[in-house]
């Protein structure tokens, strides 16, 4: 609850109100919560203040209560409204009494602007919760103020009709704060039953301008947020911040239609189910549709049984500061045929070393960030942008099967790569940095820049830096020990398709399999010969 520190008078009478007895604030205190209880939609908060000859409060919170004397307390509901209680409704809030009906009838008389608001207390509630009005919030008293879902799901459920709270179509001015959403049914934890679940806590449809914060939600055996809409009809600006969504069996946070999203400041853990690699998403851009315009900043998305940072689509994305630990298969992945322009920032990626990945096939790699477009053709926009820069890749590797610290899937036809100052410290990867490029690569004006990064790998089973066909490259002022046990012709390594240019200056690459007199290797070595300009590399410290 957001707290506003109100100040009246000298610091004298600040000092001289201090002498308030314990007595008088317990009292208080009682005072202001038979306030908050009565009515069934309370007048709009009127603080008023006003106070005694002795300096004392005598203006309730939300009313004036004549005669009544209390010390002065802030609101115990952040903002300002009609308030509709639930506990007027005939909710009990004991953990025991369904309380379904009288939820639903709370919500059904809050009016616009107002508040629909859960006491402390454990609510259980057996059946979806429809809210239909706009401009309105939901709110508790954070942990206090649990909401306990028990419905079973039936064959013929869908998302809609099986969610804890379902916002209709087109709502705008939507708020859910400070509440505990915990669900108790059929979790599906086993391969193969990654979507069989249909319970999100809370599902937004088409909806507009909607925050969500300091809420937290477990155990839902899809989603714990989930924000939909239609390629003709976006669910638009939506922020999701400094919440707890953990042990959910799909995602803290899907989102698919939607434009202009922030995810901030939150921790995303334990998604998806240990026995199955299929689903498991601090949050995820699902690949059905195109979200647009997306800040994924300052969480932590940890320990989730797939993928910490997921855009399996999203345009125009900035994934910046996030901490991603242990989590299974991948850091951060921003790949797929409608993912794009898309910034990856001072990350932090640890936790993901291990022998082996322990779940079974098709599950026999892991990567720590993965960008670009997954297709065998060319996709046709016009410029597609990747910035992978300042991140941090600590503690990572895999005994058996392939590790990829930085995986690029380079199939657009136009646009710039640039991997800068990232820093690996790594155990056994198969690449360093691998640029995969499509079946059929054709004519490209693409430019690729790999420069300042430093890297630290005990052991690498491919090439260390495998760069594509591409217009123009540059790779500069790179520092990298590595020791490749079965490629020893070359660790810099150059598919020359469409180069135009070639740039390799000031690099430091320490490797003591290899010995050729150069680290670069192209598959046309004379055209590399005659095509690039290289000056200053230092193979195991000795100058080219």
């Amino acid at each position: 609850m957001q707290q506003t520190d109100r100040t009246d008078g000298s610091e004298e009478q600040a000092a001289a109100r201090a002498s308030i007895s314990r007595r008088k604030l317990l009292a208080s205190v009682g005072l202001v919560s038979a306030a908050m209880a009565a009515g069934t939609v309370m007048s709009r908060i009127t603080p008023g203040y006003a106070r005694s000859k002795d300096g004392e409060v005598v203006d309730s919170v939300y009313e004036n209560i004549a005669g009544k004397k209390k010390t002065k307390l802030q609101p115990l509901i952040s903002m300002t409204g009609p308030i509709v209680n639930v506990r007027d409704f005939g909710a009990a809030g004991n953990g025991t009494t369904d309380d379904t009906a009288a939820i639903r009838s709370a919500i059904s008389a809050v009016p616009e602007g107002g508040i629909v608001y859960f006491p402390i207390g454990t609510y259980l509630v057996t059946g979806n919760l429809s809210v239909q009005t706009n401009c309105i919030t939901l709110e508790g008293q954070g942990c206090h103020s649990k909401i306990v879902y028990t419905y079973e799901q039936t064959v013929a459920d869908t998302e809609q009709t099986a969610s804890l709270f379902t916002f209709q179509a087109g709502l705008t001015g939507i708020t859910v704060k400070r509440l505990n959403l915990h669900y108790t049914g059929t979790f599906f934890p086993n391969v193969g039953e990654s979507y069989n679940g249909k319970v999100s806590a809370l599902l937004f449809n088409r909806c507009e301008d909607v925050l969500v914060e300091k809420v937290d939600i477990s155990g839902f055996n899809a989603n714990a947020i989930y924000v939909s809409g239609t390629s003709s009809a976006y669910a638009k600006r939506f922020k999701v911040h400094q919440c707890y969504l953990h042990h959910n069996r799909v995602a803290g946070v899907l989102f698919g239609y939607v434009e202009f999203i922030s995810i901030v400041d939150c921790d995303l853990e334990y998604h998806g189910s240990q026995l199955d690699g299929g689903t498991g998403y601090g949050c995820a851009g699902f690949s059905g549709a195109t979200p647009m315009h997306i800040q994924i900043i300052g969480n932590r998305a940890n320990y989730n049984y797939r993928k910490g940072i997921d855009l399996h689509a999203g345009l125009n994305a900035i994934i910046e500061g996030n901490i991603c630990h242990g989590n299974r298969l991948y850091g951060i992945y921003a790949v797929g045929p409608r993912t794009g322009n898309v910034t990856i920032r001072g990350n932090f990626i640890s936790g993901m070393r291990r022998q082996t990945i322990g779940i079974p096939s098709p599950y026999t790699w892991i990567t720590g960030i993965s960008f670009g477009h997954y297709s065998t053709a060319l996709t046709p926009y016009e410029y597609e942008n990747y910035l992978i820069e300042g991140n941090q890749l600590t503690d990572f590797g895999m005994g058996e099967g392939d590790a990829y610290p930085i995986y690029g899937y380079f199939n657009f036809q136009k646009g710039n790569v640039q991997i800068k100052n990232n820093v690996i410290r790594a155990g056994r990867i198969s690449y360093l940095i691998l640029l995969s490029t499509a079946t059929s690569a054709g004519n490209r004006d693409t430019k690729v820049d790999v420069s300042g990064n430093q890297a630290f790998v005990e052991e690498c089973t491919e090439y260390t830096l495998y760069l594509p066909q591409c217009k123009q490259l540059n790779v500069q002022g790179n520092q990298i020990s590595t020791h490749q046990t079965n490629r020893h012709d070359g660790v810099v390594v150059v598919d020359n398709g469409s180069l135009k240019t070639l740039t390799y200056i000031c690099n430091h690459i320490e490797d003591s399999l290899i010995a050729q007199p150069s680290a670069m290797k192209g598959y046309n070595q004379t055209w590399l010969t005659s095509k690039s300009f290289k000056a200053g590399n230092f193979l195991n410290g000795t100058l080219e």
